[in-house]
């Protein structure tokens, strides 16, 4: 199985420990008969570029690796990949594929799409203006457009798509042509979340209490974590301990996450430490 992401120039998502996490499942899957069923897994990292182009053109290499796919985790290359997949007869096992992805035989979307969950949400509390503010790399550029346009297709009004870096001119700037949309609501933050160390989304935060739109006139939604379980019950995230302005932003952020009733993934991986299946020198809180 190939596992295909930006780990090597994504510095958040490199700490997702992908070389760890793939040896762990392929071990688990290897030990339970009634899942390997009879076979023997193996699992290969491979590297997804940061820049789309680059991320399309490096697909066409990934046949000879592996068997079967998961990933990638840039929305612009799944029509590519969905394709190329079904040429070679290969499941592609993909969270971050957006809209319509019909036709596309071997693809396995293993959960809810983000962008379904985000609807009904918005839907149930009658939220329809939305704005969507990206981070400038080429994956959440993609993750916000491709949002955006699931969401119009499904009715809401987006008027506002745009990017903001860790500059506070532009970030200012988007914010302030938020302010200038009629009827925004929503601000749906397509970037790395602040608590797992984003720094775009806590410049635009701190940036959105400085402007006082953090009062409750606007309700700030993080992307990221609608596609895995951020640990929430009892969980300390120094980031806010330590930024009072953070803290106080964060009132007006509403998280929607992926529960995980029975081990919070803190617990999960402290687990398999105890039980040697990963290294004993990693750290939780730096995962």
């Amino acid at each position: 199985v190939g596992v295909i992401g930006p780990w090597t120039c994504d510095p958040l998502l490199a700490r997702a420990l992908p070389e760890v996490a793939s040896r762990l499942a392929v071990a688990r899957l290897n030990r339970d008969p009634t899942l390997n069923e009879g076979y023997w897994w193996d699992a290969v990292v491979l590297a997804e570029a940061c820049q789309t182009p680059q991320a399309v053109t490096g697909l066409l290499n990934v046949e000879r690796y592996a068997t079967g796919l998961v990933g990638p985790l840039n929305p612009a290359t799944c029509g590519a990949a969905g394709l190329l997949a079904a040429a070679w007869n290969k499941p592609l096992v993909s969270w971050a594929c957006l809209g319509d992805v019909e036709g596309l035989d071997t693809l396995v979307t293993p959960m809810p799409e983000p962008a379904g969950v985000l609807h009904t949400v918005l839907r149930f509390f009658r939220w329809a203006h939305v704005a969507v503010l990206s981070a400038p790399q080429d994956l959440w550029r993609e993750v916000g457009q491709g949002l955006a346009q699931d969401l119009r297709a499904r009715g809401l009004p987006v008027t506002i798509v745009t990017a903001a870096g860790t500059q506070e001119d532009e970030v200012r700037d988007a914010l302030r042509r938020v302010q200038r949309a009629d009827g925004v609501r929503v601000v749906v933050m397509c970037m790395h979340s602040v608590l797992l160390g984003g720094e775009e989304q806590r410049v635009l935060l701190e940036k959105a209490e400085d402007m006082g739109m953090t009062d409750g006139t606007y309700v700030f939604i993080p992307y990221d974590v609608l596609t895995f379980p951020l640990p929430y019950h009892r969980v300390p995230y120094p980031v806010l301990a330590n930024n009072t302005k953070l803290r106080l932003a964060y009132d007006a952020v509403l998280t929607i996450t992926i529960d995980s009733p029975d081990l919070t993934f803190h617990e999960a991986l402290r687990q398999a430490k105890e039980a040697y299946e990963i290294p004993v020198h990693i750290d939780p809180t730096q995962v």
